[in-house]
């Protein structure tokens, strides 16, 4: 009997889905205070926002996935490795 893939909800911002370049905190885990003891409930680092606003205008290249850009990858909230990685080893456009 195979069991059906668990979808997780959305993040509470969208950002969430890459790690923080800042705070270090984790995909899914809301950004911390410098000391890390305090999480931010109201938004998250501006680093993580123009993380992520580069990976949205990437298309996926997962196989599986091939999300267009500014589209969310699908099956799950976090965004794929070879996505991040297409991203960070774009050319920059002149």
């Amino acid at each position: 009997m195979t069991t059906p893939i668990r979808r997780r909800r959305p993040y509470r911002f969208a950002a969430m889905a890459v790690q923080c370049l800042w705070c270090k905190a984790r995909p899914g885990q809301l950004c911390t205070n410098q000391r890390g003891s305090v999480d931010r409930r109201r938004d998250v680092h501006s680093a993580r926002q123009i993380d992520w606003v580069r990976l949205m205008s990437t298309r996926c290249p997962e196989r599986i996935c091939q999300a267009a850009p500014n589209q969310p990858c699908t099956l799950t909230p976090d965004v794929h490795q070879a996505r991040a990685l297409a991203a960070h080893t774009r050319p920059a456009t002149p």
